[in-house]
């Protein structure tokens, strides 16, 4: 592997960008094609940062106007998600109807060139924490092979669509498929393509809780690779089980050791790769106590340069920036999979910004808004003095045309280049206020920014006419030398059944290094299933017919080497759990239902189960109340017309003040509770029935933290110890475009009340989705027993 040095920069003279940036992608995988100027990914089609594109314009006006530079401006399109270009078309998520009933969230497809809308595809925010600010976190990605283009919502709602049309192709409801977590800090990743699938990460609790079952029940950071064609779930892959946080470090796309890898930062803390074409790790290096947010950036030797600014693994400093060798791939010990530090300098809080790599020289920025410029390859600082760029910084920089492009969270705009001594300020423009999490990009001549108010397109007839033939860079695969089989992928890799459902099998076939060889005929694989249901020769799988849930694993074996699927099999409605068929756990069916839920049994022998104020973590390892506050899911997110019921009692916590329970919906609560009670509900096609214990209060929303979205209350006193009932009916208008949502709860010893409790008309509607529970434990725990869903 070639060296990385950083030439000494003369003032007078510099090298074509182009033809450095040409060398440095043949090293790494890449290569200048005759495609149109896209820019597919936020971090653009190198995952870098860095555009090969030139005349742009270093001078502009946002305010407008003979002169500017600004192209065009769109105040109804500001958001914090970082958009893409592809075929002349700009994609953006961002919020939708803001500020009213009917909140959401949308992609918006434009014109590139002129800004005019071609379509909008919105979908809800439900069943999350997520504040509206926090919408649109994620950016769409495209692909340039077929012009579809994919998004992620903050819900974990993640869906195709035709590029062209916005037309559906295919969708997931992943928190309730996989039980992707939500969270109220609103984290949301960034989907990357490889290939033929595309790959989505999250904090994810599943189902299963042994290793026979992956798992899955327990929180950790994974990976889900899609078919980018079907949606189908090829491959689910983990970091280390019980992270302490969640993440959004986009995964970087690299050849490393002739591996097409992933590179990211975790929720673990750990800098790790995988292989893109099958989840398997190949190394991970230890780096924060908390989880990472950068995007990597990998260098044309194989280097790996990140940072974070949370505490250090070691020492009691906080920060850090960091340089890799990713091409330790197993080299000495196949099972070793620690990562070799080149350098790292501690104490430097960069872990917001995605930093730059451009001629030898790290550009990477502070959370402070501070740049400095270090030597790739000995982590030298060469600006001694940062160069400030505003107050706090969030978005990641742009290098293009020999400058680098920036903006501050406070809406400072500035534009650098580099020199002997690190960098020089070009030009600055304050955009007075206007908040900026997303980063800017540059497609066909046009540099593109969003703002929390706006966006952007910045640019001149010159700088557009100057890129009208680019050549956009574009990963190609390292060549296929080994045709080994080494891994075997059973696709899907997870599925649920209706009793007597088929599923026909694929089986995908790699070599060592995670390269796609060819998908095996069925003639040639050796087919079996752990558990009910059955499999024929040809790979076809039939679930038995059975009247409760239950699980399998279908097996295959090709060349001595195997792979398994799994497999629920949920019955149609009525349900019906008393919890007194002697089973010893909750249904190993529920999303996210074993670890946070168990089984138990009172003094008059009745059983029940009950939500802990403190879960199990790994063997020997301390209990932790993450996931007290959580959600969990017992079927398939298509059901619809249909009513939840359940017993439920509340219990006392350490009396005292209360903390209010979590997060919910402001305005004014009924007396707060002397005591510490938790808080329960049922869920029912994406819209959530809770008694809140620490407000004394009764409420039905799909989206409980937007005080405008449609939701109903009322005060109500709780009492602990008190067995309740509750019922849950969400009755569905497809033809008008509306769900009436209703709700009721009593006291169970006394006579279920004709009027229901609470009820509205949602004109934004959950049409369907799984039936559920929620639940808030940390106060204190609560219990649920004689849990029904039955059809409308």
């Amino acid at each position: 592997m070639p060296t990385c040095s950083v030439p000494r920069l003369a003032t007078t003279r510099w090298r074509s960008v182009r033809s450095i940036l040409a060398i440095a992608l043949a090293i790494t995988g890449f290569a200048l094609t005759a495609t149109a100027a896209d820019w597919p990914n936020w971090r653009g089609p190198t995952y870098d940062g860095v555009s090969t594109e030139t005349g742009l314009v270093e001078k502009w006006n946002p305010e407008g106007g003979e002169g500017s530079n600004l192209l065009w401006k769109r105040d109804d399109l500001g958001s914090r998600s970082t958009p893409i270009v592809m075929n002349g078309k700009l994609y953006v998520l961002t919020r939708d109807q803001p500020g009213t009933e009917n909140e959401g969230e949308k992609v918006v497809c434009v014109d590139a060139s002129s800004g005019k809308t071609i379509w909008e595809h919105r979908f809800n925010v439900y069943l999350s924490d997520v504040p509206d600010t926090r919408v649109a976190w994620s950016s769409v990605v495209g692909d340039p092979e077929t012009g579809r283009v994919y998004a992620q919502g903050v819900c974990g709602y993640f869906c195709c669509l035709d590029g062209d049309s916005g037309k559906l192709v295919w969708e997931h409801s992943l928190h309730e498929e996989l039980g992707l977590l939500s969270t109220y800090g609103g984290r949301t990743n960034f989907p990357i393509i490889h290939e033929d699938t595309v790959i989505l990460n999250a904090v994810v609790i599943g189902w299963g809780d042994t290793p026979k079952w992956g798992l899955m029940a327990k929180p950790a950071h994974r990976f889900m690779g899609f078919d980018k064609a079907t949606g189908e779930l090829r491959w689910l892959s983990g970091t280390t089980l019980i992270p302490d946080d969640t993440t959004y470090s986009s995964p970087a796309l690299a050849t490393l050791a002739g591996h097409r890898a992933m590179v990211f930062g975790s929720g673990d803390g750990m800098v790790w790769a995988m292989q893109a074409g099958t989840g398997k790790p190949l190394w991970k290096f230890p780096l924060s106590r908390r989880g990472m947010n950068l995007s990597p950036v990998v260098g044309p030797d194989g280097r790996v340069y990140t940072g974070h600014s949370e505490e250090n693994m070691v020492g009691n400093t906080m920060g850090a920036v960091v340089a890799l060798d990713g091409t330790m791939v197993g080299a000495e010990e196949p099972n070793d999979l620690s990562g070799k530090e080149l350098w790292i300098k501690y104490q430097e809080m960069v872990g917001k910004s995605s930093p730059v790599l451009v001629d030898g020289r790290l550009y990477a920025v502070s959370d402070t808004a501070k740049m400095h410029v270090y030597n790739a390859a000995t982590g030298e600082i060469l600006n001694r003095r940062p160069a400030r760029l505003g107050r706090v910084m969030r978005g990641s920089l742009l290098y293009a045309d020999g400058r680098i492009y920036a903006c501050s969270e406070g809406g400072e705009w500035s534009v650098w280049k580099p020199t002997e001594e690190g960098v020089e300020k070009v030009d600055s423009v304050s955009l007075h206020g206007e908040q900026v999490d997303a980063s800017p990009i540059v497609a066909g001549g046009r540099i593109y920014l969003t703002t929390g108010a706006a966006m952007y397109c910045i640019g001149n007839e010159e700088s557009v006419k100057a890129n009208s033939d680019h050549k956009a860079a574009t990963p190609e695969p390292p060549p296929l030398t080994d045709k080994r089989v080494a891994q075997v992928q059973i696709v899907p890799w997870d599925v649920l059944l209706a009793p007597g459902e088929e599923q026909k099998y694929k089986v995908r076939l790699y070599n060592a290094k995670g390269q796609f060889l060819r998908e095996a005929a069925p003639n040639k694989v050796s087919f079996g299933v752990s558990g009910p249901g059955n499999i024929s020769k040809e790979g076809v799988y039939k679930a038995p017919a059975t009247e409760k849930s239950d699980t399998a694993l279908v097996l295959c074996e090709i060349e001595g080497i195997s792979a398994e699927g799994r497999v629920r099999v949920i019955p149609p409605l009525p349900w019906s759990y008393d919890f007194e068929d002697g089973a010893e756990d909750v249904p190993l069916t529920w999303v996210g239902g074993r670890v946070r839920y168990v089984l138990r049994k009172s003094d008059d022998g009745n059983h029940y189960i009950a939500k802990p104020t403190e879960l199990p973590t790994r063997p020997g390892a301390p209990t932790t109340k993450l996931g007290t506050r959580s959600q969990m899911w017992m079927g398939s997110p298509k059901l619809s017309n249909y009513t939840v019921q359940a017993d439920v009692q509340l219990q006392e916590g350490v009396s005292g003040e209360s903390t209010g329970g979590g997060r919910v919906p402001e305005g004014p609560p009924a007396a707060a509770s002397a005591v510490k009670l938790p808080s329960v509900g049922l869920i029912n096609s994406g819209y959530t029935f809770s008694l809140f214990g620490p407000n004394q209060e009764a409420r039905i929303y799909s989206w409980g933290v937007d005080n405008k979205r449609t939701k109903a209350a009322e005060a109500m006193e709780l009492t602990s110890g008190v067995w309740y009932s509750m019922k849950l009916k969400v009755t569905p208008n497809a033809e008008k475009k509306v769900a009436i949502v209703q709700a009721k709860v009593w006291p169970r010893d006394s006579a279920e009340p004709a009027e229901w409790t609470l009820e509205f008309e949602d004109e934004a509607p959950q049409l369907q989705g799984s039936p559920g529970l929620f639940g808030d434990a940390k106060e204190a725990e609560f219990f649920v027993d004689n849990l029904t869903v039955t059809p409308n």
